[in-house]
């Protein structure tokens, strides 16, 4: 048995922590009855805490069933244990303990969003009008609404609490709130510490699709009964395998809701990569993997030196981008990968759009070092990814080389004087702000400025000019949240923006990227050398 050390008692409290002891108190003088009494109490707990310590390691025997304290005699002996004497199964205990701390902490986050959603009782604002309307209904878990003739959106203020995507938090809450109100069992699990939060929510979402209330909670009690004595790895399986035994359209269910959350996304990685992932129907994607393995395939027989990952990768961008046709005459496109020949080179029109700095251009044409450049949807690039892709452009530009290409440079040292008496800003004031801002300006908001709203900081019925300072972009979404959902947007001295929500809390966005891809608080437009504003580099070409 591991060895679980913590500090003894003692008469103070130091450096302001509670001590906790494992060495039980001397015993008094007692009769010969209370002793017995007393030894066979000793041996009922020592062989409880047996018990308890070959499951959940020594420090379970302070995890006590129906705990009042909800786990506080846990996080005490956690908190404060004296680690120097563990040794590797000491630490594994003390792990296993943080996991059912973190999985009561769960249980109660779940509980609080919960009451959190419950406290904004309001109708959906999502139905197609404008302000609310008689017989309009509830609205749902995360869903925007109308709360006293405000416009709140639950998922808009939790994400910048949790500080993740505004879909993210949408997902949570729905799950959260169906736990509590729907998964009474599960839900206890998750207190108890006998379930991850991630095997709770696997459970809510895989049994969800059961609508008849006795075939729920009999799935529920399945699920739970085999995770008591399985790995939680597979709690998804399980929980996919009681449902579908108690309804057999529960599975065409579960795959028209995973449908209609198909999407393709993109996941910055390192090193000027990302991850493009494409969720869609699992026989249509095991498709596609096969053609652009047969593609890959070919290519290595025509003594292509890439691996098959690099060709499938290369084969894929080529389709997605635009290409030069080299199928054979007569080949359609739907039949193109009904044999073993170069498919490699079908794709459609694209932009790509890469900003920086005249002095990052100026730096790639000296043959300097450089910070490289930001490219829309993924953030900065190393300098040989910006040298890559302007050479390419560049050259399919003045050397005509195949495929279609279009490049746009500008380089602004000054924003444009515009017309700030007017409330609609001019073209090129427009244009500004909105490759200066590139998303929306919402604390974590990622919508393109190219389709948001030109809005100003300070109204301008309350004074506000028409200025690129006092612009910036939002979505529609978030635009009307600011007018109408009690949002107090207020513009500070060093650039920067506070968001004020409806419940006080203050969000801080930093200075719109003025400069490209150079470093924070580098300065305003105009404040540096010539050439040094934003460039905005637009490439319409073929991959190589």
């Amino acid at each position: 048995m591991s060895e679980c050390p913590v500090d003894e008692p003692s008469g103070e409290v130091s450096a302001g922590r509670a001590r906790l002891s494992v060495v039980p108190e001397q015993l008094p003088v007692r009769s010969p009855e209370e002793s017995r009494a007393h030894l066979a109490s000793l041996r009922d707990r020592l062989r409880r805490d047996a018990q308890v310590a070959g499951r959940f390691g020594l420090l379970g025997r302070y995890d006590v069933p129906d705990d009042p304290d909800c786990g506080a005699g846990l996080f005490e002996a956690v908190a404060f244990q004296n680690t120097s004497g563990l040794n590797d199964s000491g630490w594994q205990d003390r792990l296993e303990a943080i996991g059912r701390l973190e999985a009561r902490l769960a249980a109660m986050k779940a509980e609080a969003v919960t009451g959190y959603e419950s406290s904004l009782h309001g109708v959906s604002a999502d139905l197609g009008h404008r302000h609310p309307e008689p017989g309009d209904r509830a609205a749902d878990p995360g869903e925007r609404r109308w709360v006293a003739g405000d416009l709140r959106s639950t998922a808009d203020e939790l994400a910048l609490v949790w500080q993740m995507h505004k879909g993210a938090a949408m997902a949570r809450i729905h799950t959260s709130c169906d736990l509590v109100h729907n998964f009474p069992a599960t839900l206890r699990a998750l207190e108890e510490g006998q379930l991850t939060e991630r095997a709770a929510f696997t459970i809510v979402r895989e049994l969800s699709v059961l609508q008849d209330p006795d075939a729920l909670r009999a799935a529920e009690t399945a699920v739970l009964e085999w995770a008591e004595k399985h790995p939680l790895q597979k709690v998804k399986q399980e929980a996919q395998q009681e449902a579908a035994r108690r309804s057999p359209d529960a599975r065409s269910k579960a795959h028209a809701r995973a449908m209609d959350e198909r999407s393709v996304r993109i996941f910055p990685t390192s090193d000027g990569t990302a991850e493009l992932i494409h969720t869609q129907d699992a026989l249509d994607a095991g498709a596609v993997m096969n053609s652009l393995t047969r593609a890959a395939a070919y290519r290595r027989r025509q003594g292509d030196p890439r691996s098959m990952d690099q060709l499938r990768a290369d084969i894929a961008l080529a389709r997605l981008l635009p290409r030069t046709d080299t199928r054979r005459p007569g080949k359609s496109v739907d039949n193109a990968d009904t044999e073993l020949h170069d498919d490699s080179t079908v794709g459609a029109d694209a932009t790509v759009v890469i900003h920086a700095t005249g002095a990052e251009i100026r730096a790639l044409v000296e043959g300097e070092n450089g910070t490289g450049g930001t490219a829309d949807h993924y953030g900065p690039i190393p300098q040989e990814s910006l040298r890559k892709h302007l050479t390419r452009a560049l050259t399919r530009s003045l050397l005509g080389g195949a495929g279609r290409s279009r490049l746009g440079l500008r380089l602004s040292d000054q924003p444009p004087a515009g017309t700030p008496d007017k409330y609609t800003p001019d073209a090129a004031t427009d244009r500004f702000v909105r490759q200066r801002d590139r998303t929306c300006q919402f604390p974590g908001c990622n919508q393109p400025a190219e389709f948001a709203d030109v809005d100003h900081r300070v109204a301008f019925a309350e004074g506000g000019r028409t200025t690129t300072d006092n612009l910036h972009c939002l979505c529609r979404h978030h635009h009307r949240l600011k007018h109408e959902g009690g949002w107090v947007v207020t513009p500070n001295p060093d650039g920067t923006t506070t968001w004020a929500s409806p419940t006080g809390r203050r969000y801080h966005t930093p200075p719109p990227d003025r400069g490209g891809s150079g470093p924070p608080g580098s300065g305003p437009p105009g404040s540096g050398p010539p050439g040094s504003g934003p460039a905005d580099v637009r490439r319409r070409t073929a991959p190589d």
